[in-house]
Order: structure tokens, then C-alpha cells, then sequence
């Protein structure tokens, strides 16, 4: 990043530093509650500056400020002073709050870190929310001696906090915060980049226990033992009011979502807030678990008129909520922001069976530096999809992704063989069949005669025992070809320029005993010490693996793979899709340690067979796949939520290729067929050669209802082709625009300027005069004619 230096910016500080030392303190401006950014009368409260140089960094001053509480009411920005600018951006801070304004240099467009107040409205919020609204902050606490899982929430103004420490940095400032009566410190960085502001909660400094005098201990009846659960940091930055409408938040659910800006709107306490991941089953036990899209991306944004702001979570994505609401369900604003977790509710039993207890939070908090970057857009005409494009290049300049190239970016049939299950027997279990490596050679065959030239194969089932035996997946089965058969059926598919991949989520579980695991040894184990098991309607138990006994045993099973000459694994559940603390002591991990096992395990696959895929994969497994199985084509369909659109798939299209769940097994063929060429995904099909009455012989595959290759070889081949049509030549191309030109008429709109106009009506769309849609169909309009 560069920022703008020039010698008259180093003479105006120099001059600030020097008046600031020559002067033993400065009066500052805090607005009341129901102010507005004109009429603002500020209350005053004296700070003692002390100044000082430092080497390093010539342009930085610190403040020690003299712990006046922070008063009730929105900042004035009339008080706020200029602390550094680029090329670009300037930042100007209220040395009272720690509130800050962004300033576009070429607009005069501002971008505030506190509600809008020139839409300020006195009596559309309560008192709760005004202070809410005006405080850098908001967080969540327990109190231990009172009750263990009840939460309170609370802000910097109500807990009459303060600002202890004040200090101008290179590119920013950094402020610490104090919350006296609970004895929590919250120190801040806030940094200016080219096009974005970064606001980050530092780890180094983060206390929340209080110490009390021994005089205080002999009045105060009992310590409380207050703990910081969770944190929102300028949660209101870029927050809105409905009254012009036009606008909209952008939450990652599912595809991506939509709540536009409404000045009416139906229900008062409408609120997402979604863990970043998924839920971490490690606090599951009696806990209710989120019935929501998990979030893919930690990502979320705010439109307003011709201004837009996206938000990435930077650091600390892990222990992340998202959180958003619109106008009238808290407050007047719409806003979202992150919510960071520092501590988290689980089940603590207190028998030895573990079947009674009392639910608490966790006493140890877990710490990290918290950041959200939040990039600013400005144009005519500003939506969700330069969101996107925003996103998609901080994935390329941030975490060294690349566009799609050559062969990587063709169109490829994901064809998915299921092989084999166990079929439950009165005294022992027998091996069933489903599809053998040689069936699968005339699969593949059938679909190479009927125009099928290119596709990707994954195999399913193919471990020893079948889908549902988890644990000592080597060798192949023998009634499925053995190693010798699914050799030879990976020599025949490479012979076509076929890849073949393995699925491998199963290592997630294990519930065979086998690569020596033991279910108390080796098991995931929750806060309260439980094994994380799961049991069938015949009590069967299927364990939860530890991440790095998983780690180990695909270490040890990789060179078997190889020797395979197998092109790659399919990770999923437990690897990539799941995200979850282990306290067990013989393998413990935080949830951002399992993070870092997951993508180790993915990089030494990558390294050892050459390529990963993953299904219902988070944003982490990026750098090391190829191909995204089973992403969302919708969300979760909150009443509140007006719109699903693609954001998603506008991030990762020529970054990776992706497909929806397998279009066999949809509930709606056909719209899962037209969802696939709106959102620039490729065909998705598993198959058996076995009839469905074969898969009813096994209590674990009820999903698989529609999978006999006979009954859907043509429509394959047929969904192939019209995709090859539509998709064929921008798998490798950005999606530059996304739009609904009328009720269920969308246009995706690609870098090359082809566009795909798909109608989902039961009657023809005129598109103009050249171009019309028939009934739930699409059309391909090449270059922008």
C-alpha cells in the first residue's frame, strides 16, 4: 500500500506534536444523545496530553488520557482531527471515543465508524440503543458467581467506561479502552489502507478480570467474576437508515443473501447472526445447534445509494459471528458487523454416565488478534457485484489464489460412482456391491460413446467395507475390484484424459476400531470431556476422529493412494467442511489449530497425488482445491432476508470451478438445471450400476434413491452438452455483474461480455427485440450484442 507523505503533511505534524507538548491539556467536544451532526452541543471533558517522538515512526504522537468516562450521545465531528491520508482516503479520530470518519479525498464522501447522524431520529430508538448506537463497542459478559450461562450485554458508554491510552501510528492509531467496574481492558488498532480501514481488538493487553483492593474486598460482598463472552467492534460503521430505500445488507447465507432497505417492515427483533464455519461441535451437548446455511466466507457488506462497503474478516475469522439487522428490528439503522468470541456455552456434567449437569461458559478465553477490513466502493450504479469483484481480488492479493488457466478451466462432467455398502445381517453384516470397478469402466464408456469428452470422476464407497465403515479404508474391497481392479479402471480413465478421485470425508469418523483407534483415546472430546459420538436406530456408534489422529492416518494411507496412481482426494465433512475444538488430552487442538490440520492435510494430499477437491468447503480450503463440490445455490430463506443471489459463486468463478448437489438427487430437476447456467456452476450426477432396490438392502443410503445410471445416461449427456453450450468457454472468466431483469428473469453477465439470461417463468420473456427466453429455459447473448 502507499500512502501519500508529503513534506508539508511532516511540517503540519511536526507543528501538532509541538503545540501539543507546549500545552497541559485541550478541551474536546462529546455530543449529547439527541444531537444531530448540526445541532450537536458538546459536553467537555479535559485530557492531558503527552507527547512524544518516536524513531521509528517520526509522524506517531501518544496520548495518555486522563480517564474521563465517555459520555452518552454520537461524536461531532466538527472535534475530530486528521491523523493520516493516502492517495486516496484521509482518517480523522475523536481522541474522546476512538471514533473515527473516513473521508473519500476525491468525493467528500464520508464513511463514519458510527451511525449516519444526519438521520438520526430520538424516539425511534430506546435508551439501551442510543447508547449502543454511540459506543466503539459492544460486548457480552457472564458473571460466574451469579449465573454461569446467562449472558449480559452491554457497550463502553453504559459501563461509564473510559479511554486510558491514545497513540497516532504510522497509518492509523491505536486506543485502549477500560471498563473499570468490570475490570476489562480492550486495546484497538485502527489502520487506513489505499482503499479500506482495518479495526483490529488486539490480543497483547485483552484482560477481563478485575483486581480489587483489599479495602474494596471488605465492603463488596462477593466478586462477581465478570468475563468477556463476546465483542463487537464499531459495529455500526457504514449503519443506515431506510428512509430513502435505497440500499441493501449483503449476509453470507448460503449463496449469498439480501435485506434491502425497507421503512416498513414486518416483526421487531429480525436478527442474523450466523457462526463464521459452521457450529464447533465441541459445545454441541445440549446446546441448540444453528439450523441455518453455515457460513462459507467471512464476509458481509452494506450498500447505500451510490456507496457500498465490504467487510472481511481478516483475523480471527474462526471464533467469528456475523451479525446483521435491518431498520426497525433494534434500532432505526440497518447494520452488520462482526461478532468475536472469546468464550463459548457448553455442558458441564456432574455424574460419571454424564447424563446430568448444568450448561456454563467456558472459563479459559481464548485469545488472538480479532480484525475486520472493511473496503470501500464508490460509483454509480454501486451492487453486490463489485462486492464480489472486491472480494474475489483480496483472495488473489491476499491469499495468493489464481485465476483458472488452461486445462483447469475446461468444462468437465463431475461424475460421481457410488461402489459399495454393508448390508445388515440378523447375525453379521455382508458386503453389498454396488458398482465394481469394471462397472464402472462401462459407465464411463456409455457416457465417452453418447458425447460425453470430458468429465472428472470421484469415486464414493470405494473404501473397504463400503460408504458407512469408517476406519481402515485400504484396501479396496475385494468384491469391488480390489486394489488390482481400481487400478486398472484409473489406467483406463487416464487413457481418456479422465481424472480419478477418492472420496476420503470418511476419515472424519470411525466406528470399525481399525489404524488402531480407540474411541476413548482417539475420540473428539467435548469441554466436558464427552466423546463426541453419534448413534444409529440400531445403536450403532460412529465416533467423531480427533484432527490429528485423522492427520496421521491419511499420512500413513497416502503412499497407498499413490501407488494407486489415484489423481487426488475428496475431502469434506471433518477435512474442510466442519470446523471443531478437540479437548481431548492426548490430541487437543483449538478450533484455529484444527484449522491449520485441515489445510495440512489438504497441501501434503496436493503435494503427494497432485490435486484436491472438497465438498460443502469453507473459504480456507481454497488455496489448495481445484474443484468445490456441493456449494449453496440458495439460502435459508429468513422471512426477513428479501433475495438469494450469487455472491459466492461471483467470488470463486475463475478462481476454482464448483457444482451444486448432485442434480439427480434434486428435488426440482429442472430449476437445479437452470440455478447450474445462472450461476456459471458445471453438471453434477452420482450413479450406480446396481437398481434401487439393491441400495434398500443397506440402512445408510435412503439418500441415494435415484441413482441407477440407466435410468439417467441421457439426460446426462444431455445436461452435458447444453451446459458445454452456455459455460464451455468462461469457466475461466470472472463474473463482472449479476441482475434480475424482471419476476424470475435473471442475467449473469461474464468479463468477455457474454451474458446468460435465464427464465424461470411457465411463459416466454422478451428480452428486447432480438432476444426471447422461452418458458423456463435460458439464451446466450455472446460479446454484449
Amino acid at each position: 500500500m502507499r500512502l501519500f507523505r508529503s513534506k508539508k503533511l511532516l511540517l503540519t505534524m511536526t507543528a501538532c506534536i509541538i503545540s501539543v507538548s507546549a500545552v497541559a491539556g485541550l478541551i474536546f467536544a462529546s455530543s449529547d444523545s439527541g444531537s444531530t451532526s448540526s445541532q450537536q452541543q458538546s459536553a467537555t471533558s479535559s485530557i492531558q496530553l503527552a507527547a512524544q517522538q518516536e524513531k521509528a515512526k517520526p509522524a506517531s504522537v501518544k496520548i495518555a488520557a486522563a480517564g474521563t468516562p465517555v459520555t452518552s450521545g454520537l461524536p461531532d465531528e466538527r472535534t475530530f482531527k486528521l491523523l493520516v491520508e493516502n492517495q486516496r482516503l484521509q482518517l480523522k479520530v475523536d481522541l474522546n471515543t476512538g471514533h473515527f470518519v473516513v473521508v473519500n479525498k476525491q468525493t467528500g464522501d464520508v464513511w463514519r465508524s458510527f451511525p449516519n447522524p444526519e438521520d438520526w431520529k430520538e424516539k425511534s430508538n430506546t435508551a439501551a440503543w442510543k447508547d449502543h448506537l454511540a459506543s466503539p463497542f459492544m460486548f457480552r459478559y457472564v458473571e460466574f458467581n451469579i449465573r454461569k450461562d446467562l449472558l449480559k450485554e452491554s457497550n463502553l458508554i453504559a459501563q461509564k467506561g473510559t479511554v486510558s491510552q491514545f497513540e497516532a501510528t504510522e497509518h492509523g492509531f491505536r486506543i485502549q479502552y477500560e471498563l473499570p467496574e468490570l475490570g476489562f481492558t480492550i486495546p484497538v488498532e485502527v489502520t487506513l489502507g489505499e482503499d479500506y480501514v482495518e479495526t483490529k481488538v488486539l490480543s497483547e493487553g485483552l484482560k477481563d478480570e478485575r483486581v480489587y483492593t483489599a479495602e474494596e474486598l471488605k465492603t463488596k460482598k462477593k466478586d462477581p467474576l465478570a468475563r468477556l463472552v463476546s465483542l463487537r467492534l464499531f459495529p455500526f460503521l457504514g449503519a443506515q437508515t431506510s428512509d430513502d430505500e435505497d440500499g441493501f445488507l449483503l449476509i453470507p447465507d448460503g449463496s449469498g443473501a439480501v435485506i434491502d432497505f425497507k421503512k416498513y417492515r414486518a416483526g421487531t427483533q429480525n436478527l442474523y447472526t450466523e457462526r463464521v464455519y459452521g457450529d464447533d461441535w465441541a459445545y454441541s451437548n445440549r446446546n441448540i445447534m444453528s439450523e441455518r446455511k453455515s457460513v462459507k466466507m467471512p464476509v458481509f457488506g452494506i450498500k447505500s445509494a451510490d456507496q457500498a462497503m465490504v467487510g472481511v474478516i481478516r483475523e480471527g475469522d474462526d471464533y467469528a459471528n456475523v451479525v446483521a439487522a435491518p431498520s426497525g428490528s433494534f434500532s432505526q439503522y440497518n447494520w452488520a458487523a462482526a461478532e468475536f468470541q472469546y468464550r463459548f456455552k457448553f455442558f458441564q456434567p456432574t455424574d460419571t454416565k454424564k447424563k446430568n449437569g448444568y450448561l456454563m461458559y467456558s472459563k479459559e478465553m481464548t485469545k488472538s488478534d480479532r480484525s475486520v477490513r472493511y473496503y470501500f466502493l464508490q460509483q454509480s450504479g454501486v451492487d453486490y457485484a463489485q462486492m464480489a469483484d472486491r472480494y474475489r481480488q483480496y483472495l488473489i492479493d491476499e491469499q495468493g489464489l489464481k485465476p483458472l488457466q488452461g486445462k483447469e478451466a475446461e468444462m468437465k462432467l463431475q461424475l460421481h460412482i457410488l461402489g459399495a455398502d454393508t448390508e445388515q445381517g440378523f447375525l453379521w453384516d455382508s458386503y453389498l456391491p454396488l458398482t465394481t470397478t469394471g462397472e464402472a469402466k462401462e459407465i464411463v464408456q456409455e457416457l465417452g460413446a453418447l458425447g460425453v469428452d470430458d468429465m472428472s470422476i470421484t469415486y464414493l464407497g470405494w473404501q473397504n467395507g463400503g460408504y458407512s465403515k469408517f476406519g481402515g479404508v485400504f484396501p479396496v474391497g475385494a468384491k469391488l475390484g480390489g486394489d488390482e481392479g481400481m487400478k486398472q479402471f484409473i489406467d483406463f480413465a487416464h487413457a481418456s484424459g479422465f481424472p480419478v478421485y477418492l472420496d476420503a470425508s470418511s476419515y472424519t469418523f470411525n466406528n470399525t476400531g481399525k489404524d488402531g483407534f480407540r474411541v476413548k483415546r482417539d475420540g473428539l472430546r467435548d469441554l466436558g470431556s464427552s466423546v463426541i459420538e453419534f448413534y444409529s436406530w440400531d445403536e450403532r456408534r460412529t465416533t467423531f476422529v480427533s484432527p490429528k489422529f485423522m492427520q496421521t492416518v491419511i499420512q500413513d494411507d497416502l503412499q497407498h493412494a499413490k501407488d494407486l496412481a489415484v489423481d487426488g482426494y475428496m475431502y469434506g465433512q471433518g477435512i474442510g467442511n466442519q470446523l471443531n475444538t478437540d479437548y481431548n488430552e492426548e490430541h487437543k487442538a483449538s478450533r484455529e489449530e484444527a484449522m491449520h490440520i485441515q489445510q495440512e492435510i489438504m497441501n501434503q494430499t496436493k503435494q503427494a497425488l497432485g490435486q484436491v477437491q472438497v465438498a460443502d468447503g469453507n473459504l480456507y480450503t481454497l488455496p489448495y482445491v481445484n474443484h468445490m463440490h456441493n456449494v449453496f445455490a440458495t439460502n435459508s430463506y429468513d422471512l426477513f432476508v428479501d433475495r438469494a443471489i450469487p455472491f459466492t459463486e461471483m467470488v470463486l468463478h475463475g478462481l476454482v470451478t464448483y457444482s451444486f448437489d448432485y442434480a439427480n438427487l434434486s428435488d426440482d430437476y429442472e430449476e437445479n438445471f437452470l440455478k447450474g447456467i445462472e450461476y456459471g456452476a458445471v453438471p453434477s450426477y452420482i450413479v450406480t450400476y446396481a437398481r434401487p432396490q439393491e441400495l434398500l438392502k443397506s440402512t445408510h443410503l435412503d439418500r441415494f434413491y435415484s441413482t441407477y445410471y440407466k435410468d439417467w445416461i441421457q439426460e446426462i449427456v444431455s445436461q452435458y452438452q447444453r451446459y458445454s453450450e452456455a459455460l464451455g468457454n468462461v469457466q475461466g472468466e470472472f463474473i463482472t455483474n449479476h441482475r434480475q431483469l424482471a419476476q424470475d428473469v435473471f442475467e449473469t453477465t461474464y468479463a468477455t461480455g457474454k451474458r446468460i439470461i435465464v427464465n424461470y417463468n411457465e411463459a416466454p420473456y422478451n428480452v428486447d427485440l432480438k432476444h426471447v427466453v422461452k418458458a423456463r429455459d435460458f439464451i446466450v447473448v455472446e460479446g454484449g450484442a
